[in-house]
């Protein structure tokens, strides 16, 4: 018998962990604004402590569902968003450096996308134009709109 509950026990745990879900480009919705997830350089993920996704066809639709949802998911473990310059790649938001600008559009029209590296971001605003902003900026810049 404690075999069965030692079993149940690690089933238990191995099926608790909070895993990142690939996003399915042209299948899965934004859980925002519900539209079609299609375009790999804007893309975004939470997952909660508990395990859920959810998943966003924009940063700005990941930052307003963050900003009206966290009191009721709970912690966020990981809060991902797509790395502009290497299409489809999800990194740490918090990690990221964002930028605004008119000459690169976003699905969702706040002009919003994310490097891994500030470099990376640097060259960006240099060929564009546009302004770089940190995590803790950007979301502060989302939710006053």
């Amino acid at each position: 018998m404690k075999t069965y509950y030692l079993i149940g026990v690690i089933l238990l745990f191995c099926s608790c962990t909070a895993k990142i879900s690939p996003i399915e480009y042209g299948v899965d919705n934004c859980d925002f604004c519900k539209m079609g997830i299609v375009d790999n350089k804007h893309a975004s993920q939470v997952v909660t402590d508990k395990g859920k996704n959810y998943k966003f066809d924009a940063i700005e639709c990941m930052i307003s569902y963050t900003a009206e949802n966290e009191q009721n998911q709970g912690p966020y473990l990981h809060i991902l968003v797509s790395d502009l310059t290497n299409p489809g790649t999800l990194i740490p938001a918090k990690e990221a450096t964002f930028i605004i600008s008119k000459n690169i559009p976003s699905p969702m029209g706040a002009f919003l996308s994310a490097t891994k590296t500030n470099q990376e971001a640097q060259k960006l605003i240099e060929q564009n134009s546009g302004k770089i902003y940190t995590y803790t900026d950007i979301v502060k810049q989302i939710k006053r709109h």
